[in-house]
């Protein structure tokens, strides 16, 4: 039995058929993981060790302290976003493969790789319409040449990003790509080699084959969810996101629940709270709108969710008692909660809603059919390594 108020269920056979499904759509091209912010909710570790076994070319983060807890795994870790200059001493010692946007970080990175003797690998970004980071497109090629010349720093690759890939209409996307080709060109004609061009994300992985060159990018994908509803490469979920009633009780008609009496109750009402609340990941902009799955059955959430406890209307729930599993992501008998549907509630998206998930919330990892480890993710450390007995049929 699982003794927590709150957790999470990740699947790690579900991500190895995820990434063999993937690699299976896009054919004999490199494949560059993106795990940051702790795999999307799900445990970088635990992940990227998996991703790994699996022949993963390269992990994608997003800083060099996510970069430093994947180190152990010896792989190519590319950090994709910005990093500063007081990051370079690191990237240089450890190995790290950082993103090249501007020509001050380029000169403070090569002094260092100099001091250092060592020769460091580069991503170069372009900004071909995302509008965010990135070389402008117009300035690439010169940059990207300029770069080439130098002697301690190795040109691995060069990337660009989409805003809207997901969209049924692609004519930017195309436009991005046009560029971004343009470029390649331009710099074949010089007679550089760079090893890797990519501009995949899982949105254009899925139904965009011109843009995968030869390294793709899935993120989203990997964890069994779709930019969009495209779904061309078959995947599914590997998390699953549990509660428990904490208690139980009878209020009249007329009587409010939660913070601000925004729930008033139009008939008697069973109210069972939910030892869970928006410090968990639950989203707030639930409050009297989403639903939870308790004994295969849906539940309205009603009044606002709170930072620890939410109640639910169980008055239609036959044999409900205090500690029965509530499922808020996955399977409960007949019945399914999506990320997506969760996030269609909320007015975001699925990224934001695995992303979520707490730091406090321990994760149960499933490997062969098994719990293999509880983790929390505060401060990375495992909290416990006590295996459970888990009915794996029941987490979805």
């Amino acid at each position: 039995m699982i003794e927590e108020r709150t957790w999470a269920v990740i699947d790690l056979d579900r991500l190895r058929v995820n990434f063999r499904n993937i690699r299976q759509h896009s054919g004999n091209i490199k494949i560059l993981g993106a795990v940051k912010a702790e795999a999307y909710g799900h445990g970088g570790i635990e992940v990227s060790r998996v991703l790994k076994e699996e022949g993963i070319d390269a992990l994608g983060v997003a800083s060099v302290e996510e970069a430093l807890n994947l180190k152990s795994l010896d792989l190519p870790i590319i950090i994709l976003s910005p990093t500063f200059s007081f990051d370079i001493p690191t990237i240089v010692s450890e190995n790290f493969i950082p993103t090249i946007t501007y020509t001050s970080f380029v000169n403070e990175l090569e002094k260092e790789a100099e001091r250092q003797k060592k020769k460091v690998k580069i991503h170069i970004e372009i900004d071909t319409g995302m509008g965010r980071t990135g070389v402008k497109y117009s300035e690439a090629p010169q940059f990207i040449f300029d770069i080439y010349q130098k002697e301690w720093l190795q040109i691995e690759g060069i990337f660009t990003h989409f805003p809207e890939a997901e969209s049924d209409y692609k004519d930017f996307t195309y436009l991005q790509l046009e560029r971004f080709s343009n470029i390649v060109t331009s710099l074949k004609e010089k007679g550089l080699s760079i090893p890797y061009y990519h501009t995949a994300n899982s949105a254009a992985i899925l139904d965009i084959k011109s843009s995968y060159f030869n390294m793709i990018r899935p993120g989203l994908l990997l964890y069994g969810l779709y930019p969009k509803y495209r779904k061309t490469i078959d995947v599914s979920p590997i998390m699953s996101f549990k509660t428990r009633i904490g208690y139980l009780k009878w209020i009249d008609k007329g009587n409010s629940v939660s913070y601000g009496r925004t729930y008033r109750s139009k008939n008697k009402t069973k109210v069972a709270t939910l030892s869970i609340g928006y410090a968990d990941g639950l989203p707030r902009y639930l409050s009297n709108k989403g639903e939870v799955l308790i004994r295969g059955k849906r539940a309205p959430i009603i009044g606002d969710v709170c930072m620890d406890l939410t109640m639910v209307d169980v008055t239609n729930i036959d044999g409900v008692k205090i500690e029965d599993e509530v499922t808020i992501i996955g399977k409960d008998g007949n019945q399914e909660i999506t990320a997506d549907d969760v996030a269609r509630i909320s007015q975001t998206i699925s990224y934001e809603i695995i992303n979520n998930v707490g730091p406090r919330v321990p994760r149960i990892y499933i490997e062969k059919g098994i719990p293999t480890l509880r983790k929390s993710l505060i401060s990375g450390n495992c909290i416990s390594m006590q295996l459970f007995q888990y009915n794996t049929k029941e987490h979805g």
